[in-house]
């Protein structure tokens, strides 16, 4: 953890589990700590079997008004620091000749829409880490996977939502549609505990299968973009009202699940 005094809800969910957790400080943005992270767990294990990266940010911004600082910092955050951590378990998983690289991307590198492109760019390029490594990992025993959760229950969203600019933005219309599906999903996400199951599912089972969407309504979305002409989708977001962006969406992706 990167402030292991916030560790007490998870010991106590551990303890509750009747399983054992020991708590490791480490942080992604910092190099050193997850070197010494990795040697430590190699010191007192010996091996390390699983690495899953799941630390990121979801600051939602059009491409014009990202802010450069921000923008490299949820880089640095999803996608420098993640790449960091791989390259340091890699050598201990080849010379076990196993190991499983779990990278917890999201639907946006599938499907991306307004305020989003930063984020989705990210989890895109996570998702591209995630294939060659499966491929360059094969003969090594070493397999990876891309989880891909929609809206999940966690503090993330409303971290998101607090970075997406007032209505007086150049975009405010789409910036509206966005705030509306993300206080929607704050409502009806998935619970965490799904996305913890497809990681544990991801971990035990033989299927090789790189990108593992979570749950019905990932798959929903997904699907629908991809039997979506480029035109449709563009047109969809110069609907003029809320109204209007709900029911040309619904045409487009049918009902949910």
């Amino acid at each position: 953890m990167r402030n292991e005094a916030s560790c007490g809800p998870l010991l106590a969910a551990a303890e509750e589990a009747q399983t054992e957790v020991r708590i490791l400080g480490l942080d992604v943005d910092d190099l050193a700590s997850i070197e010494d992270g990795v040697e430590r767990v190699l010191d007192n294990e010996g091996r390390l079997d699983v690495l899953v990266n799941n630390a990121g940010l979801g600051d939602l911004s059009s491409v014009e008004e990202a802010d450069p600082h921000l923008l490299l910092r949820m880089f640095r955050t999803n996608v420098f620091g993640p790449i960091a951590l791989i390259r340091s378990v890699l050598p201990s998983m080849r010379s076990a000749g196993s190991g499983t690289i779990v990278n917890v991307s999201s639907v946006s590198a599938r499907i991306v829409s307004a305020y989003s492109g930063p984020y989705a760019a990210t989890k895109c390029a996570m998702e591209a880490i995630t294939q060659a490594l499966a491929i360059e990992g094969a003969s090594h025993g070493i397999r990876a996977f891309a989880i891909e959760p929609g809206f999940v229950k966690t503090p993330m969203i409303g971290k998101a939502l607090a970075t997406l600019r007032d209505a007086s933005a150049p975009y405010k219309t789409v910036a509206g549609f966005i705030r509306d599906l993300y206080e929607d999903g704050l409502e009806g996400g998935e619970d965490p505990i799904k996305v913890a199951r497809v990681i544990g599912d991801a971990i035990d089972s033989a299927d090789a299968t790189i990108q593992r969407p979570v749950g019905p309504s990932a798959e929903w979305v997904i699907k629908g973009r991809e039997s979506t002409a480029d035109e449709a989708w563009i047109d969809l977001w110069t609907s003029r009202t809320q109204a209007e962006f709900g029911e040309r969406f619904q045409e487009l992706f049918g009902d949910p699940p």
